[in-house]
């Protein structure tokens, strides 16, 4: 049986998937899919685990100021009256 009727992917399948992985961006289906394979595979577990880290990193330097609250109040109040 190949991997595509077991419902498993390899680690070819599992590489294809990374960016939509790491921006949550699969299916229900596909995220269990990429999930088992991981919990089987050590160097693609890394892999992934890294490239989370990288874009949390890029985020957290990229973005490193939150908006205050009372321009966040008035930004929700204004779509709420839209």
């Amino acid at each position: 049986m190949s991997t595509a009727d077991s419902g498993c992917v390899d680690c070819a399948g599992a590489m294809d998937k990374l960016h939509s992985y790491v921006d949550r961006e699969l299916t229900t289906v596909e995220l269990q899919e990429v999930r088992v394979h991981l919990e089987d595979c050590p160097p693609c577990a890394r892999h992934f685990d890294f490239e989370e880290h990288m874009k949390q990193l890029v985020h957290r330097k990229a973005c490193p100021e939150v908006a205050p609250e009372h321009l966040l109040s008035r930004i929700l109040a204004n779509l709420k009256q839209a």
